[in-house]
C-alpha cells in the first residue's frame, strides 16, 4: 500500500499558480519508481485556454513520458473544473479523454473516468467507504485498486494506472470523489 504522496513539491505559492515555463513541479515515489511531473504553459492560444491558464502537464518514469495531459490547468480548483468539462491526452502514448462526472449524495453518480482509444477504459469510483480504480476491458470491470487507511494499494499496476493514480492524488482530483456533505465538516 501506498500513500503516493510527493516525496518533493514545488513550493505553494509556485503549485498553485500556473506554469510560465516548463518546470518540474513534483516527485512521486511508486513500486515502478519515482515518476516526475513537468508542468508548462498550454499550447492553444484561444481566449478561454488563456483565461483559465491551460497548461500541459506531463508524468515522466525516467525518461518515458508516461502520462501527458493537454489541456490542464493549475492545481486544486483549476484542475477540477478542467476534468468537468473533460481533458485530452495520451496514456503511454494511447490518446484518451477524460472528464469527472457529479458532486452528488449518490456515490454512484460521483467518479473520475477515462476512455482510451484502444477500447479501455479506466474509472475512479466509490463504493461504500473505499475508492475503486476500475479496469474496463471487452466489457468486463475488473477493480485493480482501491483505498486502505487513507492510501492507495499501488501494486500490480501498470505504469499508465499508476501515472493516472499519480495524477488524482497529487492534483488534488481525489477530491471530486467526496461527498458534498464533507465540506460541511
Amino acid at each position: 500500500m501506498s500513500s503516493l504522496t510527493p516525496s518533493w513539491r514545488a513550493p505553494r505559492r509556485t503549485w498553485l499558480a500556473p506554469a510560465h515555463a516548463r518546470a518540474r513541479y513534483a516527485e512521486i515515489p511508486t513500486p515502478l519508481g519515482p515518476y516526475t511531473l513537468f508542468r508548462e504553459p498550454g499550447r492553444r492560444l484561444t481566449a478561454t485556454a488563456r483565461a483559465e491558464a491551460w497548461e500541459r502537464w506531463q508524468f515522466r518514469l525516467g525518461e518515458d513520458t508516461v502520462l501527458e495531459i493537454d489541456d490542464a490547468a493549475p492545481p486544486w480548483y483549476g484542475i477540477r473544473v478542467r476534468m468537468r468539462h473533460g481533458v485530452r491526452g495520451r496514456l503511454d502514448g494511447v490518446p484518451f479523454t477524460a472528464h469527472a462526472r457529479g458532486r452528488s449524495l449518490p456515490a454512484h453518480r460521483r467518479g473520475i473516468h477515462v476512455a482510451l482509444d484502444d477500447g479501455r477504459a479506466l474509472s475512479f469510483t466509490v463504493h461504500r467507504l473505499h475508492r475503486h480504480l476500475v479496469r474496463r476491458t471487452a466489457g468486463a470491470d475488473t477493480v485493480v485498486s482501491r483505498t486502505r487507511g487513507g492510501g492507495w494499494e499501488a501494486r500490480g499496476l501498470d505504469r499508465g494506472e499508476t501515472a493516472l493514480l499519480c495524477l488524482v492524488t497529487v492534483a488534488g482530483l481525489d477530491r471530486l470523489l467526496d461527498a458534498p456533505l464533507r465540506d460541511l465538516l
